[in-house]
């Protein structure tokens, strides 16, 4: 086994909120909570003090804290904060094992002998994590193996922030921790269902007992839970800094300017990420201007970025930027001071490295496409993507080529469409009627009731039969803003043929929407 020494930043996932740019409405000492899939997964000591807790439904914990700052979990967003922890760390401790954003695991032997002791190795590491990040709060666990370490580290406290097992007595330790530790869901409401509470009690079965009932899960489990799973600690150097901020010599004005003046310091960048093993698939490029503004953007590529698709993207931020300027009413244009590139999730470069027969015809199409919209611009070569949206019209969105990363969040959207969507979209809608079993036109109530069961569908000469439907859905969008309000309600029906249809009604008149294929 491998004395491990774990650190433990509690909450982690809320300090990188408060730390990227990107989430400028969360700001230290505001209350806030992460959600997935609209439920609380995270949430700061604020918020918690109020109330709030992981589960919680959104509503529910913004009813009960109406401060309570809202932002979306974001994985990518808590590594990259924890990399440049890591890096930081990296002048006093340069190997690690990383567990998970905000969870490093450390060598104990030569921590010990190079700071005196493994207590004295802690402090250094919470020291050195504080200085590094001042939002962070660290916590120690000190074991003879890694999940027993780990389970320390995790049930410390804010007041005794260090728990150290002695050498030899992690099963000792680990016999009155509860069984959520063994992070097995269905095993661990198996086993409270046999009324069992504590890792004490499951390993009391016996190894026999566990393996005939449990098989090969239920024996590592076994090992976990005596301290004995005999996972080796993975160490690896530290991540490289994949920041380069570029000062130019002479504030610039034209995108070209900057574009020439940082060619050269790009083509190095690109160097040095590549001589540290990795790639950029994932960037943000930050903009200084001359009165101290920044602007902010997060770019993503097929594959990976070379020097010359960094400047293709400096200039399409740039133009972007400057159209936006000359939009608003300004004595001076803007003047650019520096550039700022940040890898986000770097990846392993032999993960990237072509196949014996090349990189394959995918390579090929991203390069002609990238070379044609390097001449034209950004938006001048777009893929058709699908964002959320109530109306099918909505879902609908051109995107360009290599940039998947401006879109709405995911997660449920209140008046939106069952799953699936239609596939076919008609830019028009097309005029029909929807008949009832009387030949009246059906007429929805104002409490979307429909005054007959749609029997018919007739399109102009063509008259088809309804053999099932469901709905109305209503949309009910900008009711507070008579000018652009908009009431419509959705209904889907499939024909004598098969054939599936959204058909929409408004201002008393029905359309065909989208054809279900």
């Amino acid at each position: 086994m491998t004395r491990s020494i774990v650190l433990w930043c509690p909450r982690w996932p809320v300090v990188a909120a408060y730390r990227d740019d990107s989430c400028a409405e969360a700001s230290p000492g505001e209350p806030l909570a992460l959600i997935h899939s609209g439920v609380v997964v995270e949430c700061s000591l604020d918020a918690t003090a109020a109330g709030v807790r992981p589960g919680m439904k959104r509503r529910e914990a913004h009813t009960l804290l109406p401060a309570l700052v809202l932002i979306p979990q974001d994985e990518h967003r808590d590594r990259a904060a924890f990399d440049r922890v890591l890096i930081e760390l990296a002048e006093y401790v340069p190997q690690h094992a990383v567990l998970g954003p905000g969870l490093v695991a450390f060598g104990a032997r030569g921590l010990e002998r190079f700071y005196g002791s493994e207590e004295a190795a802690s402090r250094m590491l919470v020291d050195a994590l504080v200085r590094s990040e001042p939002l962070a709060e660290g916590r120690i666990g000190i074991a003879d193996d890694l999940f027993t370490a780990v389970t320390a580290a995790q049930s410390t406290s804010a007041r005794y922030p260090l728990r150290r097992v002695e050498p030899g007595e992690q099963q000792f330790f680990l016999s009155e921790m509860p069984l959520d530790v063994l992070g097995d869901a269905d095993t661990v409401s198996l086993l409270q269902r046999l009324g069992l509470h504590t890792l004490g009690d499951f390993v009391g079965l016996g190894l026999d007992a566990i393996r005939e009932r449990l098989g090969v899960p239920g024996e590592r489990l076994f090992h976990l839970a005596t301290g004995q799973s005999g996972a080796p600690l993975l160490v690896r150097d530290a991540p490289q800094d994949t920041r380069e901020r570029m000062e130019l010599p002479e504030s610039c004005t034209l995108v070209e300017q900057v574009a020439f003046g940082l060619k050269a310091r790009t083509q190095e960048y690109e160097t040095r990420v590549r001589s540290a093993g990795v790639v950029i698939t994932r960037l943000r490029i930050t903009v200084g201007y001359d009165d101290g503004l920044e602007h902010s953007r997060i770019w993503n590529h097929p594959r990976f970025f070379q020097a010359a698709d960094l400047l293709d993207r400096v200039r399409w931020q740039l133009e972007q930027a400057f159209r936006d300027a000359q939009s608003v009413e300004r004595e001076v244009s803007p003047a650019i001071s520096w550039v700022e590139y940040e890898a986000l999730d770097p990846e392993d470069i032999a993960s990237h490295e072509p196949g014996l027969w090349g990189a394959g015809p995918d390579s090929r199409v991203h390069h002609v496409l990238s070379r044609v919209q390097g001449l034209v611009g950004a938006h001048g070569v777009v893929t058709g993507t699908s964002r959320r949206g109530r109306l099918p019209s909505d879902t609908q969105v051109l995107t360009a080529w290599g940039d998947y990363e401006n879109q709405e969040a995911s997660g449920p959207l209140p008046g939106s469409l069952p799953s699936p969507l239609p596939a076919t979209i008609f830019s028009t809608p097309r005029e029909v009627s929807v008949l009832g079993q009387d030949g009246d036109e059906v007429s929805v109530s104002a409490r979307a009731e429909l005054s007959s069961s749609p029997a018919w569908l007739v399109s102009g000469a063509r008259r088809v039969k309804v053999t099932s439907w469901a709905g109305p859905w209503p949309v009910w969008e900008r009711w507070w803003d008579p000018a652009r309000s908009r009431f419509v309600h959705r209904l889907q029906v499939v024909d004598d043929q098969g054939m599936g249809w959204l058909v929409s009604l408004c201002n008393q008149a029905w359309s065909l929407e989208a054809r279900y294929d």
